[in-house]
């Protein structure tokens, strides 16, 4: 797992055409993902989890949440069942600056 701030972050995120964006926010928080993100709501573990078997192991998630908490349990899940890479927005969304 790699933390990276907003900047480095978004720097990251627009050199990768392959990378994947989850939004992790809980699913009443998700008005409109953002950086073309899908939503993937962190709601809880055991919810969580499961649906990772939907998703490739073998590409980069850019992991994002409200103040990035949520973001590094995804991240830290992803990893356990394991998912090779892995970037959250270190302070979520409160704190991203481009």
């Amino acid at each position: 797992m790699t933390i990276a701030s907003g900047f480095i972050w978004h720097s990251f995120l627009k050199q990768d055409p392959d990378a994947i964006v989850l939004d992790v926010r809980s699913e009443d928080s998700i008005n409109q993902p953002r950086f073309g993100a899908s939503k993937f709501p962190l709601n809880n573990q055991s919810d969580f989890t499961p649906r990772l078997k939907a998703l490739d192991k073998n590409k980069h998630y850019y992991i994002y949440s409200k103040t990035g908490e949520k973001g590094e349990l995804a991240c830290r899940l992803m990893e356990e069942a394991g998912f090779m890479e892995t970037t959250n927005l270190d302070g979520g969304l409160v704190n991203f600056k481009a």
